[in-house]
């Protein structure tokens, strides 16, 4: 990231995919091991973009080789492998982020905002959509998402999960419904999820579906005093309000809700034209780097990142139950 880092190297165990993707980005040099890469650049920080199963020895050897560490969501496989984590970054006093991106779409950011600040009254509840296209994963029977605990819900469910975490700190239990809809793809245990996670005062349902050809990402979050519905894609916020059923509270409502969303694609577009616009990574790495050199903590800490896999290794412990 430019004035704060560069990349001084890659690592990928397939040699010539590492070469040509050095070349692809203009990264000088690209190893096959980690363990060369430490030894002969000794990089300040290493970003873990691999599957989630190789997360914790990855992470092991960066922070031994003394880094700081990213590591793509999910943290870890296991509650089990990020305490191990922690407790090597504890020993090597480094410090590791978890990259949970969708927090930092500006849309989202402002929602919890606005939640903090009372917007919407007392937080009572949310609710997350998200879709899939079943030609992006779930039809391809060599994806490497079918070999996550899970299957599919291991890649795209830590979103549900860490979003949901960003307003329920605790989730004492999950509740889950699954369905098998494609009986022509048997690598997939199920293509249609509905989960509660459940804390102590609020509940955030979710459905998570692989059985379209189109994309979609939502968040809604209500209160005592209103609803607050999240585009992430389109990047628009919605303060939403109909404390009434006549028409003139409808029209006015729905005259708002619209020139909300006008207002939103304008700033974005216009963000993008002038080169303004960061995206999620961007933004996260950005905040990570800034807080390396500030001695502030990581904006995604290695503590969410473990509550994150711990709630998800409760929905797949009752997804696989349902599979047998």
């Amino acid at each position: 990231m430019k004035g704060l880092a560069n990349v001084a190297a890659l690592c990928d165990v397939d040699r010539e995919r590492g070469k040509e993707t050095a070349r692809q980005f203009g990264v000088q040099v690209a190893y096959e091991s980690l363990q060369d890469l430490l030894e002969a650049e000794r990089p300040d920080v290493v970003d873990i973009c691999t599957p989630p199963k190789t997360h914790a020895a990855l992470a092991l050897i960066a922070l031994k080789g003394g880094a700081h560490v990213l590591i793509e969501k999910p943290m870890a496989v296991s509650k089990e492998e990020c305490d191990t984590i922690i407790a090597a970054a504890r020993e090597a006093n480094r410090k590791v982020c978890v990259a949970h991106s969708d927090l930092f779409y500006p849309a989202f950011m402002k929602a919890r905002e606005w939640a903090e600040q009372g917007k919407i009254g007392e937080f009572k509840g949310m609710r997350i959509f998200l879709s899939t296209p079943t030609d992006y994963i779930t039809s391809n029977p060599a994806h490497w998402a079918h070999r996550l605990p899970g299957g599919v819900i291991g890649e795209t469910g830590p979103h549900v999960v860490y979003l949901t975490l960003a307003f329920i700190k605790t989730i004492s239990d999950v509740r889950i419904h699954a369905q098998k809809l494609f009986p022509e793809f048997p690598w997939s245990p199920f293509e249609d999820y509905r989960l509660d996670l459940i804390g102590e005062n609020a509940v955030s349902s979710a459905t998570l579906t692989y059985a379209t050809k189109h994309w979609g990402a939502q968040v809604d979050i209500w209160g005592s005093e209103g609803l607050l519905k999240v585009d992430l894609e389109s990047q628009t916020l919605v303060h939403y309000r109909r404390s009434r059923l006549t028409q003139a509270v409808i029209a006015a409502s729905a005259l708002s809700e619209a020139a909300q969303i006008v207002k939103g694609i304008l700033a974005i577009g216009t963000g993008a034209l002038t080169r303004r616009f960061e995206n999620t990574h961007a933004l996260l790495i950005r905040r990570f780097l800034e807080g390396l050199r500030n001695g502030a903590d990581p904006p995604v800490t290695a503590q969410d990142g473990r509550e994150a896999v711990r709630v998800m290794n409760l929905i797949v412990e009752q997804l696989q139950e349902m599979a047998v």
